[in-house]
């Protein structure tokens, strides 16, 4: 008979949350939800620069095979030439873009690959896809007595 009176008395006083239990519960989710936010800034640009990377180690083993295979070449008269991989001008999320100085690219038998476009689609670089990393990498190639080329990879911030 007690046990029932017990039952009957939790069934009563049982009506949800008090407004206390609930800020408290509000103010944990707050908590660490301010613990959690610079993490997570953190995360996405890094894995806004490990785009601009990416894209940039794939240039420079692209430049070296293509020079090997005779498709970029040094401009005339010119000794060193440089790859810029940066995003496009502009706020915000932009294309990543490919720039040529001082080198001339020409694929295929047809020429249906060539300039900064060509050598950039070679790389297998996406212009269509964004991305709004604050990296900037220059790639270097200077014309060695003897032919071979040497190849020098720079970051730098923008």
């Amino acid at each position: 008979m007690l046990f029932m009176k017990i039952a009957k008395a939790r069934e009563n006083d049982n009506k949800g949350f008090s407004l206390v239990e609930l800020i408290i519960v509000i103010a944990i989710m707050v908590a660490l939800v301010a613990m959690l936010a610079p993490q997570f800034v953190k995360y996405v640009a890094k894995s806004r620069n490990a785009v601009v990377t990416s894209a940039a180690e794939d240039v420079l083993a692209t430049a070296k095979s293509e020079f090997a295979l005779i498709h970029l070449t040094f401009a005339e008269g010119s000794d060193e030439g440089t790859i810029v991989i940066k995003r496009g001008d502009g706020q915000g999320a932009q294309p990543l873009s490919v720039t040529l100085t001082g080198l001339d690219f020409s694929e295929g038998d047809d020429g249906d690959l060539s300039g900064a476009d060509g050598f950039a689609t070679q790389c297998g670089i996406d212009n269509t896809k964004k991305t709004a990393s604050d990296y900037e990498y220059t790639i270097t190639i200077t014309k060695q007595e003897g032919g071979s080329p040497t190849f020098e990879m720079e970051l730098t911030r923008s």
